[in-house]
């Protein structure tokens, strides 16, 4: 290693002012130019023609929790470092050169698993308490209909198919019913003959997706809401706390690293 050092102090020597001055302290070299008084810390440039770093400093970004697992486990720094759960954000950060046994360490050697939202419930997420049109609803129902667990996909997918049909009818009342049905009247003109009918939609229903990507599945309620405003109907859910599913579903990793073997201790908070 101080071959290399030297050899590297030397190079730039030959490529500098001949009133240049190479100086080490403690494990840091400078470069001194008298003209101008100009000094410059050298030493990135020293390390980086090295073989290998003076010491780790990394941030490592991981997008499984096994992965993140088996990092922190190569690294084997259990008594210098910890990992920090932070459930608002859904992350779990691994510092491997931290204050702990009494160290002063430089905190910049890290490992971050983020849990990403899948496709699936961001779509779902970000439609949530959205009022739709009568068709738009439809369309997103029909798109999604693989993910909604009760009642069956043929029953929404009907249910669907129903008021994409009745697109221009025109929606006198609702009500509610017994068996957990919304049941809407209608009015349409087909070839200038006047014809009505009922409408039944289910009040609630549930979805199963996953959370995360690559993560379990989950099931969560929802709503279904509407507004009839001059004959024009308006859709939309309300999924059932899912503030509270993506909790319990990043606390499943947050137990996943707690039962590592071995043995960093966790902590709750920002890194």
């Amino acid at each position: 290693m101080q071959e290399v050092i030297q050899s590297t102090i030397q190079a730039l020597k030959e490529s500098l002012p001949a009133d240049a001055q190479v100086t080490q302290q403690d494990a840091t070299t400078h470069l001194l130019l008298r003209d101008n008084q100009k000094h410059i810390d050298i030493t990135d440039a020293i390390e980086r023609a090295q073989t290998s770093a003076n010491r780790k400093k990394n941030t490592q970004q991981l997008t499984e929790i096994d992965s993140f697992i088996q990092y922190t486990k190569d690294q084997n720094c259990q008594n210098e470092g910890y990992i920090y759960a932070d459930p608002e954000n859904r992350t779990l950060t691994a510092v491997f050169n931290d204050f702990a046994s009494n160290t002063s360490g430089w905190r910049d050697h890290r490992a971050v698993f983020t849990a990403a939202l899948s496709r699936e419930f961001s779509k779902w997420r970000s439609n949530d308490r959205k009022p739709m049109s009568q068709e738009d609803f439809a369309i997103f129902l029909e798109d999604n209909i693989a993910d909604i667990a009760e009642p069956s996909g043929d029953t929404m997918l009907s249910v669907a198919l129903t008021l994409e049909a009745k697109t221009s009818a025109n929606f006198a009342s609702s009500k509610r019913l017994d068996n957990g049905q919304i049941q809407f009247a209608y009015v349409e003109n087909i070839d200038t003959r006047a014809g009505s009918g009922l409408i039944e939609v289910p009040r609630e229903f549930a979805i199963g997706v996953r959370l995360f990507k690559n993560g379990d599945g989950y099931r969560i309620r929802a709503r279904l809401k509407y507004r009839l405003t001059s004959g024009n109907i308006k859709f939309w859910y309300e999924l059932d706390r899912p503030e509270n599913a993506l909790e319990d579903a990043f606390s499943e990793y947050i137990a996943k690293v707690q039962a590592m073997e071995y043995g960093y201790k966790l902590l709750y908070g920002r890194a």
